[in-house]
C-alpha cells in the first residue's frame, strides 16, 4: 500500500461514517419534532430513494473523467449533506439533509474503492481491495458509533455529530486533493450499466437477488426500527447503545471475507441468510426477556454473518459473466441491496397499528420466509458456480 493508498483509505472512511451518523439520532428526532415510526423509516430510506438512481447516472464517469473530478463534488455534497443536518431546525431539512447524502453516495460508490486500488502497487493490489471493501464497510459501520457517542456525551445530540463531521469531511477533502489522480481523462459519454447478462437471468432473480435484498433487509431493519425499539420499549434511552448496534451489523461484515475468504460463495450465501434470519428472532426475544443485551447481541451476529451474503454474492458476479458484463451485474447486486431498505418503511408504519414488538416479530417471519426460499428454490435456481471462461476457437493460441 503506497501513500496515495492511505490517502484515499482515510477520505473513504470518513465519506461513509456520513451516511450512517443518524441511526442512533433516530429516537431524538422522534422526541424533538413528534415525528411518527412510519415518518422517520421514511427519512431513512429517503437516502435509498437518491442513491440508486445517482449510482446509475454516475455509472462510468471516474472511468473517463477521473477519479477525482467525480470524487471532489461527492465530498463536497457529503460536507454540505452534514452542514444541513448540523443547522437542522425542522423536520424538512432532515429530508433535504437526508436526500442530499444519497447523493453523495451514488456518485462516490465506485471511485471510493477504485481510487485505493488504482494507488496501490501491481504486487499489492489484492491487499488494497479486501482493505478497500473492509474499509467501506468498517466507514459505514464507525458513523452509528460516533455519532451515538457524541450524541450521548457531548451535549447537543442532534447537531454535534455532524459538526464534528463537517471537520472529518475537511481533512477527508485534504486527503482527495493532495492525491494524485490516477486516471486520465476521456471523452466521457453515458452509459447507463445495469442488468443481468442472457443466460445468468434466471440464477440471479432467484438467488442473489433475493440474498442482497434479504441482507439489506434485515440490516436497514437493525439501523432503523431497532433504535426506536431500544429506546421506547426496552427503555435503553443512551443512544450509544444503538449506535453500538449500528456499528456491529455494519461494522463486522467488513471483517468477515478476511476470516472466511476461502468458503465457497454460494455455501457463503447460504450460510448467511440462513443463519440471519434466525437471528432476528432475538431482537423481537429481547421485549420478553427485557434486555437490550440481546439485541446487541443479534446485531454482531448478523453482521458478521451479513457479510458471508455480500462476499458470496460479489465474488459470484465477479466470476460468472466476463469483464465486460462484470460492472452492470454488480449495479444489479447493488440495486437488490438498496431496495431491501425500503420495506422498512412499511415495518414503520405497522409498528404504529401493533407496536415495536409485533412489527419485529413480522420481519423475522418475513426474514425467514426469504431465507426459505433461497435456501429451498434458489439454491435448485442456481446450482453451482460455473467462472466465466473465454470460448476457445480454432486457431487461437489456447487450441
Amino acid at each position: 500500500m503506497t501513500r496515495g493508498s492511505y490517502l484515499a483509505l482515510v477520505a473513504l472512511l470518513v465519506f461513509t461514517m456520513g451516511t450512517s451518523i443518524i441511526t442512533p439520532l433516530l429516537p431524538l428526532y422522534q422526541g424533538e419534532y413528534g415525528l411518527s415510526n412510519g415518518v422517520l423509516m421514511l427519512l431513512f430510506a429517503t437516502y435509498t430513494a437518491t442513491v440508486v438512481p445517482t449510482m446509475l447516472l454516475a455509472g462510468n464517469a471516474s472511468d473517463r473523467l477521473g477519479r477525482k473530478r467525480l470524487a471532489i463534488p461527492a465530498m463536497l455534497v457529503m460536507t454540505s449533506a452534514s452542514l444541513v443536518f448540523s443547522f437542522t431546525d425542522s423536520v424538512p431539512m432532515l429530508f433535504a439533509g437526508r436526500v442530499l447524502q444519497g447523493l453523495a453516495i451514488g456518485m462516490y460508490l465506485g471511485v471510493g474503492t477504485a481510487f485505493v486500488i488504482d494507488h496501490a502497487r501491481p504486487y499489492s493490489k489484492a491487499l488494497a481491495a479486501m482493505t478497500a471493501g473492509a474499509a467501506f464497510r468498517l466507514g459505514f459501520g464507525l458513523g452509528p458509533l460516533f455519532g451515538g457517542l457524541v450524541a450521548q456525551y457531548w451535549g447537543d445530540p442532534l447537531h454535534r455529530p455532524f459538526e464534528i463531521h463537517v471537520v472529518l469531511m475537511v481533512l477527508g477533502l485534504a486527503c482527495v486533493l493532495v492525491a494524485r489522480e490516477t486516471v486520465h481523462r476521456r471523452p466521457y459519454r453515458f452509459e447507463m450499466r445495469v442488468g443481468i447478462p442472457r443466460g445468468q437471468g434466471i440464477g440471479f432473480a432467484g438467488f442473489i437477488g433475493p440474498a442482497a435484498f434479504t441482507m439489506s433487509f434485515m440490516e436497514g431493519t437493525v439501523l432503523s426500527l431497532v433504535p426506536l425499539f431500544l429506546f421506547n420499549t426496552l427503555g435503553a434511552t443512551n443512544v450509544a447503545i444503538a449506535g453500538l448496534c449500528g456499528f456491529l451489523v455494519l461494522g463486522l461484515g467488513g471483517m468477515t471475507p478476511i476470516v472466511t475468504r476461502n468458503v465457497d460463495p454460494r455455501k457463503a450465501v447460504m450460510i448467511g441468510v440462513a443463519v440471519s434470519a434466525v437471528v432476528t428472532w432475538l431482537i423481537a426475544g429481547a421485549a420478553f426477556a427485557g434486555s437490550a443485551v440481546l439485541v446487541v447481541v443479534a446485531a454482531g451476529i448478523l453482521g458478521f454473518v451479513n457479510g458471508l451474503i455480500l462476499q458470496g454474492g460479489t465474488v459470484i458476479c465477479g466470476t460468472i459473466v466476463p469483464l465486460e458484463e462484470r460492472g452492470k451485474l454488480m449495479s444489479a447486486l447493488y440495486m437488490c441491496a438498496y431496495a431491501g431498505t425500503i420495506p422498512t418503511v412499511g415495518l414503520g408504519y405497522l409498528s404504529q397499528a401493533v407496536g415495536l414488538t409485533n412489527a419485529l416479530i413480522v420481519f423475522s417471519i418475513v426474514a425467514c420466509l426469504l431465507a426459505a426460499w433461497i435456501v429451498l428454490v434458489g439454491r435448485r435456481l442456481f446450482p453451482r458456480v460455473i467462472p466465466y471462461a473465454e470460448p476457445i476457437t480454432i486457431g487461437s493460441p489456447a487450441s
